[in-house]
């Protein structure tokens, strides 16, 4: 015990009188350990940030979560078990998605006015006369007389179509403007059914509040109808809302879910002498409803994260799958395929950031193999001396390997802190700080860094622990001989590793050049290792190259120098050519750290010209205006401008040969599109010219006048079937 206390007591003198010289050695391992910290966590932040901005980007109709189920038989109880089954299921979803928005939207109804041209209740009431009167004569044995068919409403030539809209919470999405609210309460004697109506729709049919019509739907039996009275107009609080369904809310009619709940389903009816239903049918209510129920999801952004980027796929494909498999219900989202674009988007430009990291690391380790060497061509003669007082080899050892893990030790402490503190400072510089306002970037973790931390610690212990191997073996004599004579070669060049180093980064680029950077095969695409090797691999063997060259080039400079016949020119070049290996590890170090920035800067010059590009091709130009009618508006004097159509077209519109149609003006088109010389031609007008070969514009059609903006087509379709 007094022994390993003595030796314990001895490294901690050796590394308090040496602490000068070992804090640049634990300031190398904390870098070097850092680093590797940095490559998980840098790509993990960058893929963060690029994740919260594409997601915050994304139209909401990308993201959102739309459910929907159509009946043709929509009753109240179909509704809430579709209902209670999305909420159900919605719990699933609730972390990303709080809130679950409903609406119904029914079919066409046409409205039949009362007090027009054809009094259908009178016709009824005359109906019901003349029919008991039929019956009666019959049972007294007049068998020639025919029982008259009731005067079902019909509606007028050109007559006025609505559809019934509500939801759980209609006062969400709709305001009064006049009238009120319809409670669910069933109908008594001949009470019409209660319905709201926009205010488009009021004047269209030039209806108000207590006005009595009647609807039927516009496709089904013709005795299916019901009167209804006008208790409420109302308009849209947001009519640009998604939760709509159409372009106008305004013409809509508007319900509370349990008041078309109610009158969806069927109503008996005991007709007696007092007038109840003047057609005498048995049921009333809007029997054999097609109805469409639609869900809606917004998406709360700010949730999803790196982390939790795979907890929103795989909670979507749950409640979609188990939606459809107990109510059929199907769900639409393109929020899974936007994070598997962005996972492919993240691997591929996550390629070089590793990379870069890559290198930095291999240079910080060679920096802090160099300063190691350093260290212990300075202690090569004391632990010699310590083996002359009685030491063995692995006691000289041992005290050079507890130094060694005693750095590393330390620096696997702080490695992560130091590596935090990085990552977060990139958000103040360009081109992040334009993403986070300049503020410091968001330090995302999703895998361990444990591993990261072990792997640093051991590096920095095996660089600076095992060099001392071959010099705790040798004499004070030996270490005076190298001092005298030192080496002209370095150990690469000894054992011909620089050779075997070239070969093999050969063969890397081969293997990368042939198959691609980015590995498809597996079910997730993933960045292949060799194109991480690789580039730390070929600089690794240029530098072991430039070596071998080094030694010749400094010989030569010094065979120069001694020509000079000074001292202070011949003592340098003399020196020069006889120890060249101290100034090739210099030169090593320019060389990697020259090798860093040229790699930064060409892949920031390619990043920026891919951006450029893919904005282009998307765009189609420097400016693109989508509204309806913008064809017809004119571009400001001296700006190129072009009219662009698209939509679908077909020949004779075979509706199996439907393709996307496009419609430009060649000559305009190709002032205007966004070109490279990879897309077929050097310039656009080579291409869009073979349209309008001639080069002159087509005559047809006729003149419009100035200031035109509509034009009416009348026409027949034919078949009329169509």
């Amino acid at each position: 015990m007094l022994r390993l206390v003595t030796y314990i007591g001895l490294v901690l003198r050796r590394i308090w009188a040496k602490k000068a010289i070992l804090v640049g050695s634990l300031l190398g391992a904390t870098l070097v350990t850092a680093l590797l910290v940095i490559v998980p966590l840098y790509e993990s932040s960058v893929s963060a940030i690029d994740l919260v901005f594409t997601v915050q980007n994304a139209p909401s109709d990308r993201v959102d979560v739309v459910s929907r189920i159509s009946t043709s038989d929509y009753t109240g109880s179909l509704g809430q078990a579709n209902r209670d089954s999305v909420n159900a299921r919605a719990t699933v979803l609730a972390p990303f998605y709080p809130e679950v928005d409903e609406r119904t939207l029914t079919r066409e109804y046409i409205f039949i006015p009362l007090d027009g041209s054809v009094p259908w209740l009178d016709l009824a009431e005359t109906w019901r006369a003349d029919r008991a009167d039929a019956i009666t004569r019959i049972e007294e044995g007049e068998l020639d007389i025919e029982v008259p068919t009731a005067p079902w409403p019909t509606p007028p030539f050109e007559a006025t179509q609505a559809r019934f809209f509500t939801a759980p919470e209609v006062t969400k999405w709709v305001e009064l403007v006049e009238g009120e609210w319809p409670d669910a309460r069933p109908p008594t004697v001949l009470t019409p059914m209660p319905i709201v109506i926009g205010e488009d729709l009021a004047q269209l049919t030039q209806l108000e509040v207590g006005e009595i019509t009647v609807l039927r739907p516009f496709t089904g039996l013709i005795e299916v109808f019901e009167l209804v009275e006008v208790v409420g107009i109302a308009r849209a609080l947001d009519p640009a809302d998604v939760v709509w369904g159409t372009s106008d809310p305004a013409r809509l009619m508007f319900l509370p879910q349990e008041v078309l709940d109610l009158w969806a389903s069927p109503l008996p009816i005991a007709n007696t002498e007092v007038a109840f239903d003047p057609w005498l049918r048995e049921e009333r209510g809007m029997t054999s409803m097609d109805a469409d129920q639609r869900w809606f999801l917004p998406l709360d952004r700010d949730e999803i994260q790196l982390e939790t980027k795979d907890a929103v796929s795989g909670a979507i494909a749950n409640y979609k799958s188990e939606l459809a498999r107990e109510s059929g219900i199907a769900t639409d989202t393109s929020l899974p395929a936007i994070l598997e674009s962005f996972d492919v988007r993240a691997v591929v430009f996550g390629a070089p950031i590793f990379a870069m990291l890559a290198l930095v690391v291999g240079g910080a380790l060679y920096f802090l193999i160099y300063t190691a060497s350093l260290t212990l061509e300075r202690e090569g003669p004391e632990l010699a001396l310590l083996r002359t007082r009685g030491a063995s080899a692995w006691q000289t050892v041992g005290i050079h390997l507890a130094q060694s893990l005693l750095i590393a030790a330390a620096a696997a402490f702080m490695a992560p802190v130091v590596a935090r503190f990085l990552v977060g400072l990139t958000g103040r510089v360009p081109p992040l700080s334009d993403l986070t306002g300049g503020l410091p970037l968001r330090v995302a973790e999703t895998d361990s860094l444990m591993p990261y931390i072990l792997t640093g610690a051991v590096v920095t212990f095996v660089s600076m622990g095992l060099a001392v191997l071959p010099i705790a073996r040798r004499s004070v004599l030996e270490l005076r001989s190298l001092a005298g004579r030192p080496t002209s070669k370095s150990i690469w060049q000894r054992y011909n590793l620089d050779l075997f180093a070239i070969s093999l980064a050969v063969v890397v680029l081969w293997v990368v050049a042939s198959r691609g950077f980015i590995d498809t095969s597996g079910d997730e695409t993933r960045l292949d290792p060799l194109a991480v090797v690789f580039p730390v691999l070929f600089l690794f063997a240029t530098s072991l190259a430039l070596l071998r060259v080094l030694p010749w080039l400094l010989w030569l400079v010094g065979f120069v120098m001694t020509k000079f016949r000074r001292l202070s020119w011949s003592l340098p070049g003399w020196h020069l050519g006889r120890n060249p290996v101290p100034y090739g590890r210099l030169a090593l170090l320019v060389w990697l750290t020259t090798g860093f920035g040229a790699f930064a800067l060409t892949y920031a010059s390619t990043l920026d010209t891919s951006f450029e590009d893919r904005a282009a091709f998307t765009s189609g130009t420097d400016l693109r205006i989508e509204a309806d009618g913008v064809g017809y508006a004119s571009a400001p004097e001296g700006m190129p401008a072009a009219a662009v159509y698209r939509g679908e077209g077909a020949a004779r519109q075979s509706a199996s040969r439907q393709a996307e149609l496009i419609a430009v003006v060649p000559d305009d088109f190709a002032d205007v599109v966004a070109w490279r010389d990879d897309f077929g031609a050097e310039n656009p007008e080579d291409i869009f010219s073979t349209l309008r070969p001639d080069g002159v514009a087509p005559s047809v059609g006729i003149e419009l006048p100035s200031g035109t903006t509509e034009i009416s087509v009348d026409g027949l379709v034919f078949p009329r079937a169509w």
